[in-house]
């Protein structure tokens, strides 16, 4: 070898030792180019080294040059993987091609036999479980070159020999140690960074665990100061348990005294509805006395009626069911006034922003809703949000849709609620399980008192959530303009026609108990108006679709099958004309209410005769007018 090959070895070298900092830098410290995309832009950087390294080699005749891209190439196959080295024995192999010379097919065959070799010595080591690496390494610069002695048959016969006596020396003594010695450096480089991401893994695992002995400490010192307090107050607890357990007593007694009340209000009239309406039965009465056993089972039964209707009053009141008070509300001021009385508390806790979301362009008219109820749903949700929110953000604001609806949302960062137990936290004195007792304080009331709220209102109120991703609350309400007053939303009834029909008015009767049944055909009947019955809401669908005839319909709500309200929506498609009242023995404020939304009229059980017969009569002749 003389001088100027000397020089093109040292720059062969040179660039190899580019190539190993470019596999520590860029390959190994990017966990991200293990695609296929960016293993394809490795590839093309290693066919770069690889035709760098051919225009820097030793020439033995024109046209028979040598370099190291064999050692690249088997190294590559090793470290890269078999997508960048066989991009690179492409490029390097189409370069070697246009080169030409006595030596193309010898290049070529060198280039995909050490790519190729190093791709599948590559896998095999992934099998190796201890390894010399130097003694591997050197195996593998042996196999790779003299496989490259082998090409040299793909050279004219007359160069061969020559070459095989040039190149053998160099070929053991430098290009096989040489990959052993790139080998091992890229070997080590890998070894290095995994014990570096090891080390940084360790270093972490040592910080969580030094908070966690910090945090423990604390929480330690905040039980002893707690125990403390408690020893300290430990006789003023004694003494009031003993207020709170005659208190309890006393409680006790007035329950007792309230059943005992309530059990001798209730079988008062149950005794003489019972006992009247056995006499009627067994014994031979004249008119008079007939009528006045009516009367008393009459009056005894308005007795008991207005009892269940004072207990339904009180239930009604513990839990926050009271009437509503519309009026007119200009929401963009509204949320401002809930957003700026939160504003000051939540900017006191600095890992907690707090920000307001209007529509563009926002809603400028005023609406009809119940301002004082809408502010306490609000506060409770922000009040919510609050509490199982340690940093991140709390976002209030409303939306609106088709000019139908109005929607308000808070929506946090906090812990978040896991989907199966979205339902318990609608549930009074119920919270979600949470391993942080600190933030599963309060009461369990806030969220079951906007529930009820928002039902009151005709609204609803949905949440969504995720474990550890924070919660949406949304609660949505028809939106009614101010230029639409709620007194307008139902038509006035001006005259109530007579109860009697001609014996042309059909009825279809939805109702599943016989006895219910039984006493509103005895009524119809008698004001000649035909009867259909359906014992279910299905059954009601299908009678609807099959008889246009249908004057009215008479729906219970509470059905077997299908209930009255999903019957109904079947109904409106079918006929949306077509009267239907509901008759129910639902008595609460919001069941009402939402009877009162949908059906044309509705009447609640017990039935009062002559009320029936005024709807019926006032809903077929708006019918019959249409």
């Amino acid at each position: 070898m003389n001088e100027q090959q000397v020089i093109s070895l040292i720059q062969n070298i040179a660039v190899l030792l580019a190539f190993a900092m470019l596999y520590e830098n860029f390959w190994l410290r990017n966990d991200k180019l293990k695609g296929i995309i960016p293993q394809a832009v490795a590839g093309f950087v290693l066919g770069i080294i690889g035709i760098v390294l051919m225009f820097t080699p030793w020439t033995l005749t024109p046209g028979l040059v040598f370099d190291v891209r064999t050692v690249m190439l088997a190294v590559s196959g090793v470290f890269f993987g078999p997508v960048p080295t066989v991009i690179a024995m492409v490029l390097a192999g189409v370069t070697r091609y246009f080169i030409g010379g006595d030596g193309m097919w010898m290049g070529i065959a060198t280039i995909v036999s050490s790519g190729t070799i190093g791709i599948f010595w590559g896998q095999w080591r992934k099998k190796w479980k201890r390894i010399n690496r130097p003694v591997e390494f050197l195996a593998l610069g042996l196999v790779v070159h003299i496989t490259m002695m082998g090409a040299t048959m793909l050279l004219p016969d007359e160069m061969t020999g020559k070459t095989l006596r040039i190149i053998i020396l160099p070929l053991f003594l430098i290009y096989t140690p040489g990959t052993m010695l790139l080998g091992m450096l890229l070997a080590a480089q890998k070894r290095n960074y995994q014990n570096q991401v090891e080390k940084e893994k360790l270093y972490e695992k040592e910080h969580a665990l030094r908070n966690e002995l910090t945090k423990q400490q604390q929480q330690i010192a905040e039980q002893l100061e707690k125990y403390g307090r408690l020893n300290k107050e430990y006789r003023a607890q004694n003494e009031e348990l003993i207020r709170a357990k005659e208190k309890a007593e006393e409680s006790d007694r007035l329950k007792s005294a309230f059943l005992a009340n309530l059990s001798h209000e209730i079988r008062t009239p149950m005794n003489a509805i019972m006992g009247f309406a056995d006499l009627l039965e067994s014994e031979k009465l004249n008119g008079e006395t007939r009528e006045k056993y009516i009367r008393i089972i009459r009056n005894s039964g308005g007795y008991l009626l207005s009892i269940i209707n004072d207990i339904v009053e009180i239930s009604q009141i513990e839990a926050g069911q009271v009437e509503l008070n519309e009026n007119e509300v200009e929401i963009n001021e509204l949320m401002d006034e809930v957003f700026n009385s939160f504003k000051t508390v939540i900017a006191s806790r600095k890992n907690l922003n707090f920000k307001l979301e209007k529509p563009t362009p926002p809603l400028n008219e005023k609406i009809w809703i119940d301002e004082v109820k809408l502010k306490q749903i609000l506060m409770n949700l922000i009040n919510n949000a609050i509490k199982f929110t340690e940093h991140g953000e709390i976002l209030l604001g409303y939306t609106t849709k088709n000019s139908s609806e109005i929607s308000v949302f808070v929506k946090d960062t906090g812990i978040g609620i896991a989907p199966e137990k979205h339902h318990v936290i609608f549930e009074r004195f119920r919270q979600v399980d949470s391993k942080n007792t600190k933030i599963q304080s309060g009461s369990g009331l806030g969220l079951s008192i906007t529930k009820a709220y928002t039902e009151i209102m005709g609204g609803n109120i949905s949440v969504k959530s995720e474990e550890g991703k924070g919660a949406e609350f949304v609660v949505t309400f028809p939106l009614v303009p101010v230029n639409i007053s709620p007194s307008n939303k139902v038509p006035e009834k001006t005259e109530e026609p007579a109860g009697v029909s001609n014996g042309n008015r059909i009825i279809l009767v939805a109702e599943d108990e016989d006895i219910n049944w039984y006493l509103i055909e005895q009524v119809l009947s008698r004001y000649n108006y035909k009867l259909i019955r359906a014992k279910n809401g299905l059954e009601a669908v299908e009678f609807c679709k099959n008889n246009q005839n249908i004057d009215l319909v008479l729906m219970d709500i509470k059905m077997p099958v299908m209930n009255g309200f999903d019957a109904l929506e079947q109904i409106r498609k079918i006929n949306p004309k077509l009267p239907v009242i509901a008759q129910t023995a639902y008595a609460l404020s919001g069941d009402v209410e939402r009877i009162k939304s949908v059906f044309n009229d509705y009447i609640t059980k017990p039935i009062n005769r002559q009320l029936l017969i005024e709807k019926i009569a006032f809903a077929t002749s708006l019918s019959s007018s249409n």
